[in-house]
């Protein structure tokens, strides 16, 4: 029983010496990573310190403010070099809110609408002696034969409840005697027949409903009316006019044949303006234009 029980003991004792080596060592690194480590508090500020030694502190930047003055001769011939008209204020007139160019805005709201022969019945005395007459399709005309083709058509008699529709008068920034505006078109093809004396195209109720079109009047120094461009459609996908305006986009809506531009168009624009002369006339002889007018083009030539 004696050595039984030493054996006992003996076999406890050597566990428990084991363990208790066990939990020295541990104790042991503990403690030395404990003093041979920093802490986080430690690290931080050391890396704080580092960074702050390394670190280089930008010079921080002051805004610079550049005042540069350019004089008008140095804008002008910065403008010139690149092929541009300096701009120049010596006409007060060029101005739409102007004394002179509300009054001309409002002699061509006049002309338009009353005076014009194509809305209207005409007023030869707002015409000067050397007016022209221009369009897609037809021009140039002179003053006699434009206002002997608006007599042929007479088209506020066909569509009496025509109607331009204007809009945006403005005067030309490089001619002050010069208005542009839009027109789109509207009316009813109930009145009398068109071309009454020749084709009698009879009035069946259609409906015009316009595209919107370019148009231009051009005054001399006496007021008069020295040149009148239309037609020019700015946007060919409205209406019923089939992209056309002035008097074609007309017949378009109303079901008016025209004939498309090309040699035969031209042929009989040709035959009946320069050779029969039978009105209305496409264009003008070239020896009656007046002088001014100097494009050689004819009808739709060089246009389309």
């Amino acid at each position: 029983m004696k050595n039984y029980y030493c054996g006992t003991i003996t076999a406890a004792t050597t566990k428990a010496m084991y363990i208790v080596f066990f939990l020295s060592s541990v104790s042991l690194y503990l403690y030395t990573a404990a003093a041979f480590t920093p802490s986080n508090n430690v690290v931080r500020g050391a890396l704080r310190q580092a960074q702050a030694q390394a670190q280089v502190t930008p010079t921080p930047r002051t805004p610079t403010t550049t005042t540069t003055t350019t004089t008008t001769t140095e804008r002008n011939s910065f403008l010139s070099g690149f092929g541009l008209e300096p701009k120049t204020n010596n006409n007060n007139n060029n101005n739409n809110n102007s004394a002179y160019s509300k009054a001309l805005i409002e002699k061509t709201k006049d002309i338009l609408y009353n005076k014009s022969g194509f809305y209207s019945p005409h007023d030869a005395d707002v015409f000067s002696d050397d007016f022209v007459f221009r369009g897609p399709y037809i021009g140039p005309l002179n003053k006699k034969d434009y206002l002997d083709t608006m007599d042929a058509f007479s088209i506020y008699k066909s569509i009496p409840d025509i109607n331009p529709n204007a809009w945006g008068y403005t005067i030309d920034p490089k001619d002050d005697n010069r208005v542009w505006f839009m027109v789109r078109n509207t009316g009813t093809f109930n009145g009398q027949a068109l071309l009454a004396n020749s084709l009698n195209f009879k009035p069946n109720g259609k409906e015009i409903v316009g595209c919107p079109e370019t148009f231009s009047l051009i005054f001399d120094e006496d007021q008069k009316l020295k040149y009148l461009s239309v037609g020019y459609v700015a946007d060919r996908f409205e209406g019923n006019t089939d992209g056309k305006g002035a008097a074609v986009g007309i017949f378009k809506a109303i079901g008016l044949p025209f004939p498309q531009v090309g040699p035969v168009q031209r042929f009989s624009q040709w035959f009946f303006s320069t050779v029969i002369r039978i009105g209305p006339l496409s264009y003008s002889r070239k020896e009656d234009v007046p002088e001014w007018w100097k494009d050689e083009n004819v009808g739709s030539g060089g246009y389309l």
